[in-house]
Formats: C-alpha cells, sequence, structure tokens
C-alpha cells in the first residue's frame, strides 16, 4: 500500500507514516493548518487537479495528484481527519483593520447581489478554491425583459414605421394648409394618430410579453428558493459544527449518515455507505462506497487484467476478479445507508453538481413558430415596400407630368402647393407600407402565449420558456420517464402467494382465486407464518419512519388543484405544495417502504412511530434474544438478509428478502395451502418459477420471502459458513459468508432442513390515474409517446402495455423494445430504421436517452421529453421542449428544462400538448384574417389612389387606423384567447417543415379578398351610377357619401369575416367535396359562447362602427348615409359568410390546381427577394457543413424546406 494513517492519541493530530513505516519528518508542513495562519497557507493543487479525481472517479488521478500517498491528501489541502480545518474566528487574521477592510471591499465588489462577504473571504483557501455557492441565478428585471423584447425584428420594424407616420403626421398637422370637406368645414388633421397608434401597440405588445415573463421569472425562483440549503456537520477545529453547505470549503472533513444529500465531491476516508448516483449517473444500481484506504489497498495491489493493459479502476475488476472498491462521493447523490466522514475536494461550480449547472447556461434556439412568423413579417413588409414604391413611382411620374406639361393642373401652382401635392403622394404611399405592416402579429403571439400560459399553470404546468407553449403543438414525440411520470413513484404490495393462496388487493372483490391482503391474513394465515413474514419485513430492513409525515394526512402535491375557486391563488398554491414536496410514512428504498406499508396494514403492531420500537424491543414483540448479523443489500446479491437467535429452542434463524428468481432457486421446502412443510419437487419448481413469471408480466417487482433455521449450534456461524474472504484481522465475530448461507455445504435433516419460502409478494408502482386515456389521447393527436426506464425488458414491457404505449399496431414487432446498451451498438441507419416502431426503451442511461433525442430530431421529429435527474439534464436541453418533474426532479433538471411538471404527472404533458396547438391554431387563424384585410386593404388605396384625379385613395388615414385597430388589436384579442377545441387532439402534428400558411388558408385569403375587392371596386367607382342614377356630376357631399359607404361596406365585410376566421383547417385532407359538407367544417357559430372575450370583441367592432357613421363626422370624413346604403353596406358584409362556406366544401385539391404556382413562385423569387434569402440559406448551410455537428447537419436540410407560405 502507498501509505498508512496513524492516529496520535497524544496529540488528537493525525500523523501520517510512509511507506516504511517511520513518521514523515515534514509534519510541520503537512499540518501546517493546526498552527498557521489560514490565510498564510500554501495549496500546490490546482482546481483542475482536484476535479480530475471525480471526472471521471479514478483512483490513478488520485495517485497522480497526491504523489502515490494516501496522507498527502490531508497535507496538500490543509487538514486533518480529527482537527478538521482552521476556521476564522473574529479578526483571527492579525491583519490591520485597514487591510482587512480593503480584502472584504474586494470579495463584496465580485459578488453579484451584494452579499455581505463570508468570515473566510480573506484566506487563501477561499481565494483559490472558493467556497459551496453556486452563483445566484439572478433573475431578468422587467426592464432587461422589456429591451430584449424591443430587439425582436418586427418590434422595431413597426417602431421604425411609427416613427416615419408619426413625422409625417407632424409635418402634415404644423406645416400642411387646412383641408376642408365638401360643405365648407375645416377637417381636423388627425394623421399623426397612426404614428402614435403603431406605437402604443409595440408599448402594449412589449409589456404584455415582458410582464409574463417576469411573472414566470419569479414563480420559478419561489420554486427553488430555500430547497437546496441545508445543514450539515464538519468538523473544524476538533469540533464537530452544524453549518451550511454553502458554507463548506476544500479540506472540511464532512460527516454523513444515511439520507444525506452529498453537498461537494468528497473521498470517503472513513466508514462505509451505499449511495444512489442515479440522479447524476444515469447509474441505476446502489453504488457500495469504502473508505479510501480499503479502495486504494486493493487498487494498488491489482494487476491488469491481460498484458499492456492498464491498471483496473473504480468499478472495474482485476485479473483476480476482484472489483475496484469506489471511494469517491459525488454531489447530488445521495446516502441511502451506512455512515461515514469525507473529505472535500471540489465545492461550488467546481463540482460535478456545479459544472452540470453552469453547463446550462444557453442561450435557447428559435423555435419553428418563430421562424415561420420572423419570415411571414418580412415578406408582408417587403411586399408592402415594393406595392409602396410602385404606387409612388406612378404617382410621381403623374405628378411631374401635371408639373412639367404647359397644360398639366399643377402647373400654375406655387412652389409651396406643389411641395404639398408632392407630401400627399408621399403620404399616400407610406399609408401602404403601415397599413401592410403587421404590427398585429406580435400582439396575436403574445397574447395567445400569455393566456395559453396561464390556463397551463392551472393544469400542473409552469411554462419557463414562452416559446416551449407553442413548440408542443407541433410535437411529434414524447419520450418519457415511467417513474413518477407514467407512475405514482410509490411503490405498493398488489398480489402475491402465501402458502398457495394467492392474494390480489387490486382485483375483483368478489373472484374465488384471489383473496385481499387484509382478508387472507385474517382467514387463513396462521399467527407462526405471520409471525415470519412480519419479522422479516420489519427486521430485515434499512427503511426508517418519516418525521416529518403527518400520519392520516391526505395532502398530496400531485394532484393538481381542483378549482380555481376553492384555491385561491392556484400558482402560489401548487408551488407552496411542491415546495413541501411529498411525505411518505416511511423514508428507505422503494421495495422496503413498500412491504413497511404493507405489513402496516395487516398487523395492529406496526403502529405509526412505532417502528423503532419494535426493532429496539424485539426480544417482546418477536422472541428474538439477539439479532447476530446484519446483510445489507447489495445490488450484486440481489438480496438483504438477518440472522437472530431465539432463545426458546435455542437456535439460530436466517431471514432472506430478495429478488424472488434468486431467493425461491435455493429454496428447498415451501408452504402448501394446509400450511405444512413439503419439498419443492420439479413440479412445483415449475409452479414458483411460473407465479414468479406472471408477475413479472403484469409489470410487479417479485420479492421472495425465506428463513432457514439452524439447531444445534453453539456460536453462530457455524464453520462452514465462515466467510475467509475477510482477512482475520478484519473479520468481525459472528460473521457468516453471505454466498455460503445459499449453499447446500451444511448437512441436512428436520432441524436444518435447508431454506424455506414462505411467500412471494408483487410489488408495483401504480400508473397514475387517467394515464391510459392520455396515452391514447396522444396516439390519436399523431403523438408517438415512448417510455424510456432503467427497468427490465420484461417489466418495462408489462407497464407499457398496461399504459397503452404497447399497442397492438406495434406489439408484434420484436423491434417495438429494446434496451438500451443494444439501442447504444447501432449504427445511425439502423436506428433511423427502427425508431418508427420503437416505443420501449429499456435499461437505459443518461447516454441513451439523449442519442434517442438526438436520433430523432435528425428525422425531423419535434421531441419532448421528460426527466427528474441532474443526469437527464443534457437530453432536456436537447429536446425541443423538455419537462422536468417540479416535486421529485432536482434543480439541475428544472434548470434545464422549459416546463415544469408541477404535478409530476403525464397528463399535464397531455394539456401542454392542447395549449400548444391551440396557440399555434390561433396565430394561423389571426394571420388568416390579418392576410385578408391587408391584401383588400393595401390593393384598395393602391387602385383608388392611382385612380383618382387627387391621388387620394378611397380609405381616409383615419379609417385606416380603424381598419388597422379592427385586423390588429382587436383581432388580436379575439382570435388570439380561444380555448381548446374539443376535436383538437384528433389532428395530426405539424411538425418541424409544415408552412405556416397552408393551402386552405391561401384559398380562403385569396378567395375573400377577391370578393371584397370586387364589392368595393363596384361601390368605389359604380356608386354614383347605383345611387345617384341620371345625374352626370354629382355633389362633394354626396361623393363623401358614396366614399363613406365604400369604407363602411369594408368594415362589415371585415366584421364577418371574423367570424368566418373562427374555421381554419377542420377538413385538411378530405379530397371529397360531400365529405367536406359537415357542421365541424362549416358552422362558423359553432362553440361560439366558448370565448366570451371573441363575442365582447365582435359587440365592440359592430357598436364603435356604428358610433363612426353617425358620429364620425369630418374627423373620419364620414357624411350621413341613407337606409339603401346601409342596407348595401351589412347586406355586402354578410356575403362574407355564404363565400366562406363556398371555399370551405371546395377541397384544396381543386384550388391548387387553378392556382398559378408558377407565376406566384416567379413573384415570390423576384419581388418578394426570395433569391437573398436562398442565398443566405446555401451559405448557412455551407458553414453547417463545415462543422462537426452531425444533428445539425442532419436538420439542415429538412429545416430550410418549408417557407412561412409553402
Amino acid at each position: 500500500m502507498s501509505g498508512t494513517v496513524h492516529r496520535n492519541n497524544e496529540d488528537s493530530v493525525i500523523t501520517p507514516l510512509n511507506k516504511g513505516g517511520t513518521e514523515s519528518n515534514n509534519n510541520n508542513h503537512s499540518y501546517s493548518s493546526i498552527d498557521s495562519q489560514p490565510h498564510d497557507l500554501d495549496f500546490v493543487l490546482s482546481v483542475n487537479d482536484l476535479g480530475n479525481l471525480h471526472n471521471p472517479k479514478s483512483l490513478k488521478s488520485f495517485n497522480q495528484v497526491f504523489q502515490n500517498d494516501e496522507s498527502n491528501l490531508y497535507k496538500f489541502l490543509n487538514t486533518s481527519l480529527q482537527e478538521g480545518i482552521e476556521y476564522p474566528s473574529e479578526n483571527k487574521f492579525n491583519l490591520p483593520k485597514r487591510r482587512t477592510t480593503i480584502a472584504f471591499q474586494k470579495v463584496k465588489a465580485r459578488s453579484p447581489l451584494n452579499h455581505p462577504p463570508p468570515k473566510y473571504a480573506p484566506w487563501t483557501r477561499y481565494k483559490k478554491y472558493g467556497d459551496n455557492k453556486l452563483p445566484d441565478r439572478i433573475p431578468k428585471t422587467l426592464w432587461q425583459l422589456i429591451i430584449e423584447a424591443l430587439q425582436d425584428k418586427t418590434m422595431m420594424l413597426l417602431s421604425a414605421a411609427a416613427i416615419v407616420s408619426l413625422a409625417l403626421g407632424l409635418y402634415e398637422y404644423f406645416f400642411q394648409p387646412p383641408e376642408y370637406d365638401p360643405e365648407g368645414n375645416k377637417i381636423n388633421k388627425v394623421d399623426w394618430i397612426e404614428g402614435v397608434a403603431i406605437m402604443m401597440a409595440v408599448v402594449v405588445v412589449v409589456l404584455v410579453g415582458a410582464i409574463n415573463d417576469y411573472q414566470k421569472e419569479l414563480q420559478f425562483v419561489k420554486l427553488n428558493e430555500k430547497k437546496e440549503n441545508r445543514k450539515i456537520i464538519v468538523v473544524r477545529k476538533g469540533k464537530e459544527t452544524l453549518i451550511s453547505i454553502y458554507n463548506l470549503l476544500v479540506g472540511d472533513i464532512i460527516s454523513l449518515q444515511t439520507g444525506d444529500v452529498i453537498p461537494a465531491d468528497a473521498i470517503l476516508v472513513e466508514g462505509q455507505c451505499e449511495a444512489d448516483e442515479s440522479s447524476i449517473t444515469g447509474e441505476s444500481d446502489t453504488i457500495k462506497k469504502f473508505d479510501l484506504h480499503t479502495a486504494l489497498s486493493r487498487y494498488n495491489r491489482s494487476e491488469p487484467s491481460f498484458n499492456g493493459a492498464e491498471l483496473p479502476d473504480i468499478g472495474e475488476r482485476n485479473s483476480k476478479g476482484e472489483k475496484i472498491p469506489d471511494c469517491m462521493l459525488i454531489s447530488g447523490s445521495k446516502l441511502l445507508s451506512g455512515l461515514g466522514k469525507a473529505v472535500v475536494t471540489s465545492v461550488g461550480t467546481n463540482s460535478i453538481y456545479g459544472r452540470t449547472m453552469m453547463s446550462l447556461k444557453v442561450e435557447p434556439d428559435p423555435t419553428p413558430l418563430q421562424e415561420r412568423l420572423s419570415q411571414l413579417a418580412d415578406s408582408i413588409s417587403v411586399y408592402g415596400c415594393v406595392a409602396a414604391i410602385i404606387l409612388f413611382s406612378v404617382l410621381f411620374i403623374r405628378f411631374l407630368f401635371y408639373v412639367l406639361m404647359p397644360n398639366g393642373r399643377f402647373h400654375d401652382l406655387t412652389r409651396a402647393e406643389k411641395g404639398n401635392k408632392f407630401m400627399n403622394i408621399f403620404i399616400t404611399a407610406i399609408t401602404v407600407i403601415v397599413v401592410a405592416v403587421p404590427e398585429g402579429l406580435p400582439l396575436a403571439v403574445t397574447l395567445a402565449l400569455a393566456f395559453a400560459t396561464t390556463r397551463m399553470t392551472k393544469d400542473g404546468n409552469l411554462v419557463r420558456e414562452l416559446r416551449a407553449c407553442e413548440t408542443m403543438g407541433s410535437a411529434t414525440a414524447v419520450c418519457s420517464d415511467k417513474t413518477g411520470t407514467l407512475t405514482e413513484n410509490i411503490m405498493t404490495v398488489v398480489k402475491g402467494i402465501i402458502a398457495g393462496h394467492k392474494f390480489d388487493d387490486y382485483g375483483d372483490a368478489s373472484s374465488l382465486e384471489f383473496k385481499s391482503t387484509g382478508a387472507l391474513f385474517k382467514e387463513s394465515v396462521p399467527a407462526v407464518n405471520k409471525d415470519l413474514i412480519f419479522a422479516n419485513i420489519i427486521l430485515n430492513s434499512t427503511a426508517f419512519e418519516n418525521k416529518d409525515f403527518v400520519n392520516g394526512s391526505s395532502s398530496n402535491p400531485t394532484q393538481p388543484a381542483q378549482q380555481e375557486e376553492e384555491t385561491g391563488d392556484v400558482d402560489q398554491d401548487l408551488i407552496e405544495r411542491i415546495k413541501q414536496g411529498r411525505q411518505e410514512p416511511y423514508i428507505g428504498s422503494k421495495t422496503e417502504t413498500a412491504l413497511l406499508t404493507w405489513t402496516k396494514d395487516q398487523t395492529k403492531q406496526l403502529k405509526w412511530n412505532h417502528l423503532q420500537s419494535l426493532r429496539d424491543d424485539f426480544e417482546e414483540y418477536f422472541n428474538i434474544d439477539n439479532i447476530v448479523q446484519v446483510i445489507p443489500f447489495e445490488s450484486s446479491r440481489k438480496w438483504s438478509g438477518l440472522i437472530v437467535h431465539y432463545p426458546e429452542g435455542n437456535f439460530y434463524r436466517f431471514f432472506i428478502k430478495g429478488a424472488a428468481e434468486i431467493v425461491s432457486s435455493h429454496c428447498d421446502y415451501k408452504y402448501n395451502d394446509n400450511y405444512e412443510l413439503v419439498k419443492i419437487d420439479e413440479i412445483l419448481e415449475v409452479e414458483v418459477n411460473t407465479n414468479i413469471k406472471t408477475l413479472a408480466n403484469d409489470a410487479l417487482r417479485a420479492i421472495s420471502l425465506g428463513h432457514r433455521d439452524f439447531h444445534n449450534l453453539a456460536e453462530w456461524p457455524p464453520k462452514e459458513f465462515v466467510d475467509t474472504t475477510i482477512d482475520k484481522k478484519d473479520r468481525q465475530q459472528h460473521t457468516a459468508s453471505p454466498e455460503l448461507l445459499l449453499t447446500e455445504t451444511i448437512t441436512k435433516d428436520e432441524d436444518n432442513p435447508g431454506l424455506i419460502l414462505d411467500g412471494i409478494v408483487g410489488i408495483q408502482d401504480p400508473l397514475r390515474e387517467g394515464v391510459n386515456d392520455s396515452v391514447l389521447q396522444c396516439q390519436s393527436a399523431g403523438v408517438t409517446v415512448r417510455m424510456v426506464t432503467g427497468d427490465n425488458l420484461i417489466t418495462a414491457r408489462a407497464i407499457a402495455r398496461n399504459c397503452n404505449i404497447l399497442d397492438e399496431n406495434v406489439r408484434n414487432d420484436p423491434n417495438c423494445a429494446m434496451e438500451g446498451p443494444t439501442f447504444r451498438e447501432l449504427t445511425q441507419e439502423e436506428r433511423v430504421k427502427i425508431l418508427p416502431n420503437l416505443r420501449v426503451l429499456a435499461r437505459s442511461s443518461p447516454e441513451d436517452k439523449r442519442l434517442l433525442v438526438g436520433t430523432l430530431k435528425s428525422m425531423g421529429n419535434v421531441v419532448a421529453v421528460t426527466g427528474d435527474g441532474t443526469n437527464d439534464a443534457p437530453a432536456l436541453k436537447l429536446a425541443d421542449v423538455g419537462f422536468s418533474m417540479g416535486i421529485s426532479g432536482t434543480e439541475v433538471a428544472r434548470e434545464a428544462s422549459d416546463i415544469i411538471l408541477m404535478t409530476d404527472n403525464f397528463s399535464a404533458i397531455v394539456n401542454a400538448i392542447k395549449w400548444g396547438r391551440c396557440v399555434a391554431i390561433s396565430i394561423k387563424k389571426f394571420i388568416q384574417f390579418q392576410l385578408i384585410v391587408n391584401v383588400t386593404a393595401v390593393i384598395l388605396t393602391f387602385v383608388s389612389a392611382v385612380a383618382s384625379e387627387d391621388e387620394t385613395s378611397v380609405l381616409t388615414a383615419v379609417q385606416l387606423l380603424w381598419v388597422n385597430l379592427i385586423m390588429d388589436t382587436l383581432a388580436a384579442l379575439a382570435l388570439a384567447t380561444d380555448k381548446p377545441d374539443k376535436n383538437i387532439m384528433n389532428k395530426k402534428p405539424r411538425g418541424r417543415s409544415t408552412p405556416l400558411i397552408t393551402p386552405s388558408t391561401w384559398k380562403m385569403i385569396l378567395g375573400q379578398a377577391t370578393v371584397q375587392l370586387t364589392v368595393t371596386f363596384i361601390l368605389h367607382f359604380r356608386g354614383k351610377e347605383l345611387f345617384h342614377p341620371g345625374i352626370d356630376k354629382i355633389t362633394g357631399t354626396q361623393q363623401q357619401s358614396l366614399n363613406a359607404m365604400t369604407f363602411n361596406t369594408f368594415v362589415w365585410l371585415q366584421f364577418f369575416t371574423l367570424l368566418v376566421s373562427r374555421k381554419l383547417d377542420e377538413a385538411d385532407g378530405i379530397t371529397d367535396w360531400r365529405k367536406r359538407i359537415t357542421a365541424n367544417n362549416l358552422n362558423f357559430f359553432q362553440d361560439l359562447f366558448r370565448n366570451y372575450y371573441f363575442i365582447v370583441i365582435l359587440f365592440i367592432i359592430g357598436f364603435c362602427q356604428v358610433l363612426i357613421m353617425f358620429y364620425g363626422g369630418a374627423p373620419f370624413s364620414i357624411a350621413p348615409q341613407t337606409k339603401s346604403m346601409w342596407l348595401t353596406a351589412v347586406g355586402c358584409g354578410l356575403i362574407s359568410l355564404p363565400v366562406g362556406v363556398i371555399i370551405r366544401i371546395c377541397p384544396d385539391e381543386w384550388a391548387l390546381a387553378i392556382f398559378p404556382t408558377r407565376l406566384w413562385k416567379a413573384i415570390q423569387y423576384s419581388v418578394g427577394l426570395e433569391w437573398l434569402r436562398n442565398f443566405k440559406n446555401r451559405r448557412n448551410v455551407n458553414t453547417t457543413n463545415t462543422s462537426d455537428d452531425e444533428e445539425a447537419l442532419l436538420n439542415s436540410s429538412s429545416d430550410n424546406d418549408a417557407s412561412a407560405f409553402f
């Protein structure tokens, strides 16, 4: 061995010995922490040196860092096992007051939240290695969120349009001469209002989005606050002290006990324990930890398994088959059993846990919908600018003709008047751009997301990233954990066999074959057999009572809030209940807590708060006078044991409890139906194995309970059972070899019949209520649910069948279920080939989950992933949407996720899909409506301005302001606040490559725009003949009435088009026009009262339009309307409804057949600047191809195929 440690009893200081056994002459340097001032200590190791010990766990790295000397661990870290580190007291540094103040000021300046500096701030140990605090996750301020929102490209475009419009409006207000209507009334100059209105739209969008994000930030901070802070025992200055884990320093000696979460990376130097590292490493098996001395001893005497190989390291086996012990404790793991002391080696951001947390600080990629919306806004603006440029060019050429020609209309005007005419042309062109700019689009998106996320919170989803909400609407795959998501994470005994009698606590109560446990124990099981079973479960267990559990409490944080009225603030209520966590009666392994809960229900002895007294007074309750040997559970053995001595009869009894197939295979006898011992022959062996397999096929964890009696023994253990693998000096008295206890090395007779099978129980983590229906809903919605679990393949398949993940369509496919290691070894092509039918990934590691997600994304899927452990963070970040568990999830998992399932319930994922689809559909409905109004308004303004001799549009600037208000703000409120349709989960997901505007949407946009333009053109250009027949020249007032009627008709057309826009894609995929004639497709009034916002806004639009037409007067350029004009306006508006019906009956294929696709693509390529976008995409793809990111390379082709349009 490299070195030993010897305690000097006189000075209570560990004295290192060198390899020869003599004292090291470096005592003073080794333990200078005891005598020297802490700020003067010398630390020779870097942060990276210490980090290499745990990443990966390696004794080879330990020997390299500490020079093959165990004692150097204390020497280099300036600590002592007995004394710990020297901790500073008040002014212990003997520094001048001024120097101390300056040092503290430097530390305070580095603190992001200006917390007061710790006492150890000037200490070299702290300066070099830091403490165990992670940088505070400072929530973004409201102002920061506002600035970020203003940097959005659409917001910048709107802001520029607002500034230009406001500047032109103010110019016209202050510098243009007054204008008068035909009756001689002065027209108020209100063109500047358009710019103000756009600015107000920007302010509303930014504030709504920023405030919503700010609230979610505060909720997330509240969810995590104080949850990770806890106290731990450390040795400092020779005394055990209770401190916050945040104040741990490198070199601290921490005292650990069962149930502790390891607060920092450390090395176990004393004691033995078992740790659960599943949340960190994904290793589902319990990891047994040995002290450093034991681990190094075996490592240093190991030999390579073959010539040329390196020495086996932690977890590997040497040439003798011995496993190299593990002494490395990883931050974030949990101690399941045992006690010990450890030396802290890495803290804070340098620990495994801290590095994982810091790696999560990356900016999210834009979602498919965000990219499509940005492209749509760009395209609309481009087409608006092109239209404005053409309009300006036409009007300017005509203006030059009027000015330069001798007989031109403007030839004799003054320079000022000519300048005003030019400005009118410029303002008209800018008006076209303002009308085309989609200022309502970001408002609709923001409102839809804000409304949906608020509702989702009530359903148990805390949305941290708003983008995740709409992304879930496109989800095509969900990779779900089993434990706690599909199941309740409460292991429960549900079935079993006691002496040939079967029980089933979840079966049919009237069944003759199965009884309930209570009925079986009450009617059949003798007291002797009860005592055997209960003693085995109660004494042969490391689980203990939860002191925080309130007996009889029905509080369960996994249940969502029932009604908003019952709980008041639902968000706050859920968060508070999650912070309290689930309170279970027992703490320990899930198997042992399930058995204890089952026993508690069957015996009056095991009352609440009575478990420890049963274990302490075993003589009174079980007639046992001594517990001779305890054999803890090990994953390699898969059983635990207990040897006790009964004074009555003077015999020893070996209780065993563990994996059914292992324990049962070593049993020689069992009890029959009459509770008589019978030898297990071949027939009974088949029966026992069949029962075990039946339980496994029902997704149950089968546990066998047994015992073996040893009579005529003077002492324990029998000489045949002595554990010879342990050195005599280390061997404890009464130690038998666990492996030999299951063998037949002792003569069997009536007194020693061998191992007896007392019973087999099936433990199950029950499926959550409603999971079956939720999975079926996902499948009907075209979302493939895959289960990723650490369970074995048989159990995983059974659970997947029970919750409908393995349906009849894929159940017979050999690749429907696969183990993680097998999946990992497949090539990319093989994985892509089997994934369409793969539903279950068993025995999977975090790397398997990450690989699964990456492959699915490369195939074009939009993937959602659930995770609860630190090890799930890579997959959660890689997924399009990451769901973490609010109750059972770690802080790292929550930090990596986009949505927190505050109830840990799969049904909340279904709700997220519903609301995500609702958001996407609401936005598309709004886009459909806005583009109808946009196309009509721009073309109407363009044509009427060109046709007008005065170069003015039929719609004035103020009228267009009202139209903009309708099609932007009010329409956004009406359409973006809709609730999910009852049929929303019957549609297939859109995925990544689906265009934002589908053929059915284009069909409605072009059809309605054509009808509206036809109606308005007829009224504008032929209104005089229709309403004033026989009159050659009408008065100015009559012309203004006709223009007002055109405006009124235009608004009522939009009023009823808003109703038509309530339907979007209900008949997509149906090619037979007869089958498209359904209420679901054509009834625009269906579920009208589902959204009261829509009804109120519809009423506001109609009411305000009536007021404008009666009282708008000069500001709105309104002249009195006749009864026939009103009937014409409203009647023409109603045309939108039957036209909408006809368009929706027409199959999309018919529309595509007559649509001039080539002409449109040519216009899109040239006028819409598509050539420029294609050039940028090709350049980006070339850049991507030079990288080594396989997933980015695979995604580059699929993501660029679809645009906002096609």
